[in-house]
């Protein structure tokens, strides 16, 4: 079964879950691994340190709460 997804839950992580998450994301290009076809795999992970930028931008954002 298919379905759509617009939005996924944080709930419940802290600001050490989003900069642990972004570190993991960075770590890779240290290492170089990938799976699969490289160049879906370089693309997708392209996506992911645009997605990372962005939690670190949330992590630094002191007026973020994030509900337990």
């Amino acid at each position: 079964m298919a379905y759509e997804l617009d939005c996924v839950s944080i709930r419940g992580f802290r600001r050490a879950h989003l900069s642990q998450l972004a570190q993991y994301i960075h770590d890779r290009d240290i290492d170089g691994h990938y799976n699969g076809n490289r160049k879906q795999f370089e693309a997708r992970h392209k996506d992911l340190l645009v997605f990372a930028a962005r939690l670190m931008n949330m992590y630094h954002d002191k007026s973020l709460r994030i509900s337990k």
